[in-house]
């Protein structure tokens, strides 16, 4: 039952539009790249207070780390927690889901 929670409070973070977006615009990034507030911010065209609500939610699930560059923290995906995500999914939801999820994203 712990793992259908997980994987439920997954989708519900990814289910807000805003912060959906902020995990599409990690995702972009070279591994290693990371985004700070500011930039994200802006590329969202929300505050820098609303993005750091979502990536509160996002951090509390693993899917977003901080790292301090400076006087910031940029954020960055953690590409093997969004894998361990979707391992999940494939074992609770079936290969199916996931494949047809995944190719409705590109």
């Amino acid at each position: 039952m712990t793992q259908m929670r997980d994987l439920s409070r997954f989708f519900r973070a990814l289910g807000d539009e805003t912060r959906l977006h902020l995990v599409a615009l990690l995702a972009q990034q070279e591994r290693g790249k990371a985004l700070c507030v500011g930039r994200l911010a802006r590329e969202l065209d929300v505050t820098p207070s609303a993005v750091s609500q979502h990536l509160r939610v996002l951090k509390d699930l693993g899917l977003v780390h901080g790292e301090r560059r400076s006087y910031r923290i940029h954020y960055f995906l953690d590409q093997e927690r969004l894998a361990e995500y979707q391992e999940l999914a494939r074992e609770l939801l079936g290969e199916a889901f996931v494949v047809s999820v995944e190719s409705s994203m590109e």
